[in-house]
Formats: C-alpha cells, sequence, structure tokens
C-alpha cells in the first residue's frame, strides 16, 4: 500500500490511520492472519487429483524437499503445490494430474509448466 491517503466519501483518512483501524478489526474479531505456503494447496489439489494414499505420500514428501531448495521461491505456493501433485502423479502414472492442471491454469498462473521443470530434482530423491 503505497498510497498516503485514501478517500471515502468526502472524508480524507491517512494510512496510518487506515492501519491502525485494520489492526483494531483483526484484534476484535481475533483474526489471524497468515502467509499462505503449499500446504495450504496441497489437499485442494490432492483432492482434484483423486489422489490415492501412495500420491498423497509421495507428495508430502516432495513437498518437505521443496522447501529445502531455493527454486520454489519465485512461484506462488499454489502453482509450487500444483506442480508437487503433478509430479507424483506422474511418478505413478496417475492420469488424474489433467484434472489439476485444468483447475490451476483456472488461476490464470502462467508459470505451472516452468514451475514443474524446476522442481523435477526433487524426484531424484523418491528412489
Amino acid at each position: 500500500v503505497g498510497q498516503k491517503n485514501f478517500y471515502i466519501g468526502s472524508n480524507v483518512y491517512g494510512r496510518c490511520e487506515v492501519v491502525a483501524t485494520e489492526w483494531v478489526v483483526q484484534e476484535v474479531l481475533k483474526f489471524q492472519c497468515f502467509q499462505p505456503t503449499i500446504y495450504n494447496f496441497l489437499q485442494y489439489y490432492l483432492k482434484a487429483a483423486n489422489a490415492d494414499a501412495e500420491v498423497q505420500k509421495r507428495v508430502k514428501y516432495l513437498a518437505e524437499l521443496a522447501l529445502s531448495g531455493h527454486e520454489q521461491l519465485c512461484y506462488r505456493p499454489s502453482t509450487v503445490a500444483a506442480a508437487l501433485v503433478i509430479l507424483a502423479c506422474l511418478e505413478v502414472n496417475q492420469i488424474s494430474y489433467h484434472k489439476v492442471i485444468g483447475i490451476h491454469v483456472r488461476s490464470k498462473d502462467e508459470n505451472l509448466y516452468e514451475c514443474i521443470e524446476n522442481l523435477e530434482w526433487v524426484l531424484r530423491y523418491l528412489g
């Protein structure tokens, strides 16, 4: 938020006033703001892929490995999660990864294929 002033109707509020009001609302309503991680999206994509227990186990392992590398940092967490589910499905020849691609492409994130390529290194550890 780079604006110094916010205009609401005929009233003008400074950035500090807006931030202070947001803080009060969050405290009163007990909101817990957090930065989403790949784990927030994994269950969504695993369900879309109709992943069996083997794929779910592989994806969780791949997610742990992916966090140890820097490759995933330039992608959105949802993109990394989708890429990991797709990679795990490909490893066990589960064809339902197409559903994950279809769902993720709707998010208008065009980096999915690049992310998959950059995360292929995690497959070496599945051996």
